[in-house]
């Protein structure tokens, strides 16, 4: 299977004009060679990770993409045809198709529907009772205090989040589920949930909270679902992401060249028209979906906080090596669930 892989990234590669035939690439065997390591580890050399930021950079996405197209082949996707409700809404094919069309367009998708103010009050009294880590260190777990915030941002412990029920309940939701599988063409792995409080600490942007514009690149392809679990005005940060600068070719070279970096606002607005930067607002329970190859941030708080409630789905565990997730609190139908779903639990333990 790798030398097959091999062959056809090659050509890719070659078709764009981004490596010649008789010239090897030691971004790619790095790749590569990281790739058949985490086939019988399950865990994936740094240099492998590096590789893969490399070579979305100097091929502007192809690489990536042709690998992720080899990826799909060995998990096909179910096909889905009955009318699926979720707590994004109702959807049939034809309304799947469409969130998928605009998925690939657009790199984002916002929802009408919203989740349930009982859902939000809970998740949200959930954060403000349980401890969360703070830059600089992440070492020291800390309840927020609203009254007297330390830092910009407050990130909640992964393990701590799967074993919350109502997350549990959101992460095997079938609609969501099914974004997934139609935007990475094949079966979704859940990937990892994210919570996290963005403060007025700090009026300036932030790095450590992503308040530049950047885009993440810890797999080969992903799709996030992301909640508002309190209103999101233009004063309490919200989300902002460049249209359509996931697809293939879309980032200017000479960005690229700075790598995996944090880029101003200043040094992209030459390359983009003003009407493709999306500013997400939203009340509570808001939903969107989004591929983050997309330039995005949040923007530095001027009063009060966020609570932001993340997902995500990827194509496979390669790439990044974030712990296996062990759930003690599991609901009935969340067991139930990882037992019949083996690809979508590939990284989750019930004890």
């Amino acid at each position: 299977m790798i030398k097959k892989i091999k062959k056809v990234l090659r050509k890719v590669l070659e078709k764009f004009g981004l490596m010649k035939p008789y010239v090897p690439s030691t971004q790619q065997d790095y790749f590569m060679q990281g790739y058949e390591v985490f086939l019988k580890t399950g865990q994936t050399p740094h240099n492998a990770n590096m590789a893969n930021i490399n070579l979305y950079c100097s091929t502007n996405g192809v690489f990536n993409e042709a690998f992720n197209d080899r990826l799909k082949q060995s998990n096909p996707p179910q096909i889905i045809k009955d009318t699926l409700e979720g707590v994004a809404g109702v959807f049939t094919k034809n309304d799947f198709d469409k969130v998928n069309n605009e998925m690939n367009e657009k790199g984002y998708v916002h929802f009408d529907k919203k989740l349930s103010q009982e859902v939000c009050e809970s998740i949200y009294n959930y954060a403000m009772q349980k401890a969360a880590v703070i830059p600089p260190a992440y070492d020291k777990k800390i309840i927020y205090n609203p009254e007297a915030p330390l830092a910009e941002i407050y990130r909640f412990d992964i393990q701590d989040l799967v074993n919350n029920k109502e997350i549990q309940q959101l992460m095997m939701d079938p609609v969501l589920i099914n974004f997934a599988r139609n935007y990475l063409g094949c079966e979704p792995i859940f990937d990892f949930p994210a919570m996290w409080w963005s403060t007025s600490f700090q009026k300036e942007a932030s790095s450590e909270a992503a308040q530049l514009y950047h885009f993440d690149m810890d797999r080969v392809k992903w799709l996030k679902v992301f909640f508002y679990i309190n209103d999101v005005t233009l004063d309490n940060g919200p989300h902002c992401y460049i249209e359509g600068s996931h697809k293939v070719g879309a980032k200017p070279a000479i960005l690229l060249e700075r790598g995996y970096a944090r880029i101003p606002d200043t040094d992209l607005e030459p390359y983009y028209s003003p009407d493709t930067i999306k500013v997400v607002c939203g009340e509570a329970g808001s939903i969107f979906i989004g591929d983050t190859k997309c330039w995005h941030k949040g923007t530095p708080l001027k009063k009060g906080h966020r609570l932001v409630l993340e997902l995500e789905y990827t194509s496979s565990l390669f790439i990044a090596n974030y712990p296996k997730m062990i759930v003690h609190n599991a609901s009935d139908a969340f067991k139930e669930f990882c037992n019949t779903h083996q690809t979508f639990a590939s990284n989750i333990e019930i004890k």
